[in-house]
């Protein structure tokens, strides 16, 4: 069987509900997705970085409901630096972006705690040289790569052990 009639198979089977064609295209998605994710990551290491000043670091809850187990949280920054004499702001903390509940809000303050702070008001800031405005307080780290190279080939090889086998 080509590639074409395996991918028109693929549609046939996804249109009319079957695990394999949604498993499949599900793939697909996830492999596409989490391969940019990993080629902006890696690059995001070879950012330059420079010393910024901090002028808030916390966390920004983002629903206000009464129930605890209902709030969401993300991690809330804001910086501002200079490159080449021009002052930018930034509000990203990490090319990954975190969004948790009241219990686990704790991953997003240890999140926080790995920012690297010269002083309690300064921030090493890493930010694209060639575009300075985007920028991070932290870099993207070689388990974060691992774990995005794994969820880009994980739902691949659960496919065709499930249906190739």
């Amino acid at each position: 069987m080509d590639v074409l009639t395996y991918l028109q198979q693929m549609v046939d089977l996804a249109s009319e509900g079957e695990l394999q064609g949604i498993w499949f295209w599900a793939s697909c998605y996830m492999l596409v997705v989490c391969l940019y994710s990993t080629y902006f990551q890696v690059q995001t290491r070879f950012w330059a970085s420079t010393v910024g000043k901090i002028q808030n670091l916390g966390l920004k809850k983002l629903s206000h409901s009464n129930d605890l187990s209902e709030q969401q949280f993300r991690g809330n920054a804001l910086y501002s630096y200079n490159v080449n004499g021009q002052t930018y702001e930034g509000t990203r903390i990490s090319p990954w972006v975190f969004v948790t509940n009241h219990n686990a809000k704790g991953i997003l303050l240890k999140q926080q705690a790995g920012i690297d702070m010269p002083t309690k008001d300064t921030v090493v800031v890493y930010y694209n040289p060639s575009k300075p405005k985007k920028s991070f307080l932290l870099k993207a780290n070689k388990f974060g790569i691992v774990v995005t190279v794994f969820t880009a080939v994980a739902p691949f090889l659960s496919y065709v052990g499930r249906f190739h086998a």
